[in-house]
């Protein structure tokens, strides 16, 4: 008598299920169109977010320098820099030039929102090359560091806050390695020079690159690429003479100085290291760390070597944060974390999280199978760190994102009451508005900061002044403005001969009626 068969476990089923769909994917066609297919998904999620988040007037403290910027290259370099320098020439970021330029004949804005968006997305195909080529996982992998890749909270943080050129170098970085992997000379030298061309302090990530081919057989391509990348730097250095803040900041003010303060942090590292260690062992900075290492459950430190050429950027952008931070305390109210300055050191910390996954993975004839439950680990790691940390969690309602309500009417009136060749001294929340102007400055969020002696700074300059005390503390949700500090603000221009032409919901339009 024959025993009755068992038909096969639930948990069976699914494992002869993933082995087969993986075997399906794991041929040539896949792996030509699975990887532009992620990248066209994160190209549009990422534009639409960012599109939503400007046309409710949240593009965050980096638009209106950059737009300024735009517009001053369109008026002979007309007027003064709302954040005190230039956000392009300040950083050496060349490669904002064209995408500058682009600006002439479509609105600043898309282009920005574009670029940023397709930056991020790019990273998607090498990438995935990396993983499959040269750490050789399999689909299920592959696509789990995708993943994890398109969720990262640093790239959404990044991806709202309009423009940061250096997102570009981020693709670049990339592809250099891969066709350094593959042995294409020159492809790899021209995507070098891209990623130099986003920034100067980038020239260090360049040479930690160097560093990392010189010890995988490369010798001579890594030791020129560590030299060029090296005296790039030092070149800034000796030409911008970079420094760091030193004094009270504005939202505007704080995004200029965190994407120069990194050069300025490097001859302070060389100089004084036991200082800037303590700096970077600060809370804060650990912290940074843990935003950055977490949703991958720390898996890239497996791969020291591959993890070390994101240190430049890191350990920079850490310092300088710190700087900006003692400095913009007084001025600014929500200091948005540096994780959105850093997006080429995002590159390697996947670039070591791919081959971690190797490392610990097992070799099967031709691919390298990672346990399941890994995979599943670092699935959950990565959406739980979303939630929590992205700006455009599910928490944040992103797909509320786009309206506008009585406040921001109220702005775009106001705007559209102003002279499009006054001299405008606005808050932070508007300067995005009125930044295609000459000569713009930026007031501090918090009615404690306008002070006499600042209105009177800023009667100097400006003809027309557009407040807005409808602000909230992002921390707390409290109003910024009582009544008390309406009244004793606008008592303060009106003595420097401001009188209110516009009011509502909030913001105030304030034009200069006698000399101040």
């Amino acid at each position: 008598m024959t025993a009755p068969t068992r038909s096969p476990s639930i948990r069976r089923r699914w494992d002869r299920f993933v082995l087969q769909a993986e075997g399906r994917l794991d041929g040539e066609a896949a792996d030509r169109l699975l990887p532009w297919i992620g990248a066209a998904l994160v190209f549009a999620v990422l534009l639409a977010l960012d599109a939503a988040a400007i046309r409710a007037l949240e593009g965050g403290s980096g638009l209106g320098p950059w737009l300024q910027a735009a517009w001053r290259r369109q008026h002979g370099g007309a007027g003064h820099p709302v954040g005190g320098l230039d956000p392009a020439s300040a950083s050496w970021s060349f490669i904002s030039e064209p995408v500058l330029w682009a600006t002439r004949f479509v609105p600043a804005e898309a282009v920005f929102s574009t670029v940023q968006a397709g930056a991020i997305a790019a990273a998607v195909v090498p990438l995935w090359r990396l993983a499959r080529e040269e750490a050789r996982l399999r689909v299920g992998a592959s696509l789990v560091v995708i993943t994890a890749f398109a969720l990262a909270p640093t790239l959404h943080r990044a991806d709202l806050s309009a423009f940061h050129p250096e997102l570009i170098a981020l693709p670049a970085l990339l592809w250099a390695y891969l066709q350094a992997c593959r042995g294409h000379h020159k492809r790899y030298a021209a995507l070098v020079l891209v990623v130099l061309l986003c920034r100067a302090d980038l020239g260090l990530t360049v040479a930690a690159l160097g560093a990392l081919l010189a010890t995988q057989g490369q010798r001579r391509k890594g030791v020129i690429t560590a030299v060029v990348g090296l005296a790039w730097s030092i070149a800034a250095v000796l030409v911008l003479h970079p420094k760091a803040p030193d004094r009270a900041l504005t939202p505007a003010g704080e995004f200029v100085a965190r994407s120069v303060t990194p050069l300025a942090a490097f001859p302070r590292l060389v100089f004084h290291p036991l200082f800037e260690l303590r700096e970077l062992l600060a809370e804060p900075s650990v912290l940074f760390l843990v935003v950055v290492l977490a949703p991958l459950l720390f898996l890239p430190l497996v791969s020291p070597r591959k993890l070390l050429v994101a240190m430049p950027c890191l350990v920079l952008a850490m310092i300088a944060d710190r700087a900006v931070q003692r400095n913009a305390q007084e001025g600014v109210l929500n200091l948005s974390p540096a994780a959105a300055h850093i997006g080429p050191a995002t590159a390697f910390v996947f670039v070591a999280l791919v081959f971690a996954l190797e490392r610990i993975g097992e070799v099967s004839v031709t691919r390298v199978n990672v346990d399941r439950r890994v995979l599943l680990a670092l699935l959950a790691g990565a959406v739980l760190l979303f939630v929590t940390e992205a700006p455009s969690s599910p928490y944040r309602q992103p797909w509320a994102w786009g309206s506008r309500d009585a406040v921001d009417g109220a702005r775009l009136e106001a705007v559209d009451r102003i002279d499009p060749d006054a001299a405008v001294a606005s808050s932070p929340t508007t300067t995005a508005l009125v930044a295609e102007r000459a000569d713009l400055i930026e007031l501090p969020p918090d009615p404690e900061n306008l002070t006499a002696a600042r209105i009177r700074l800023v009667a100097k300059r400006a003809e027309v002044v557009l407040l807005d005390t409808s602000e909230v503390d992002n921390r707390t949700g409290d109003p910024l403005w009582t009544d008390a500090d309406r009244a004793t603000v606008l008592d303060r221009f009106a003595e420097r001969g401001y009188d209110p032409t516009y009011q509502a919901a909030g913001i105030y339009l304030l034009d200069r009626s006698g000399t101040g």
